[in-house]
């Protein structure tokens, strides 16, 4: 829990960094469209995450084990935490882009950064291929018609 608290911590510091910044370029260069984009871009590639990602990468690790999260035999992966996945997501130049916007008129209208380090996408699960599961019997009907 104790990493939990440090990633949200860094997480909540980066995004402030990111915003100040993007605010800061915004101001001195937003009536410049293409000089804004170029620059902007320029921020987001060269922005470093390494200890947030380092904090992502040990939790998404050992925070099963450390937490007993139980096993989903059907998945063979560890249950939602909550309903949502226990891993969360690296930080990387597309995630700044995709969150502060390289083209000023998009500034405006885009939507707060998430208040929470961000969580990978629960995965479906694949359907049985078990002879007895409901989804890999073929009815007769159509047996006959293939």
């Amino acid at each position: 829990m104790q990493r939990l608290r440090e990633i949200e911590t860094a997480f909540r510091a980066e995004r402030r960094r990111l915003d100040a910044t993007y605010r800061e370029l915004l101001e001195t260069q937003g009536h410049h469209p293409e000089r804004f984009s170029r620059r902007w871009r320029s921020h987001a590639r060269g922005w470093r995450f390494e200890h947030l990602n380092d904090l992502i990468r040990e939790h998404n690790l050992w925070y099963p084990v450390e937490a007993s999260l139980p096993m989903d035999p059907r998945t063979r992966d560890y249950r939602p935490v909550r309903g949502a996945s226990y891993r969360r997501l690296e930080l990387d130049a597309q995630w700044v882009l995709e969150h502060f916007p390289a083209d000023p008129r998009a500034a405006e209208e885009r939507a707060r950064p998430p208040a929470r380090a961000p969580r990978e996408p629960l995965r479906r699960p694949a359907q049985s291929r078990h002879p007895s599961s409901p989804a890999s019997r073929v009815s007769p009907a159509t047996e006959t018609n293939a």
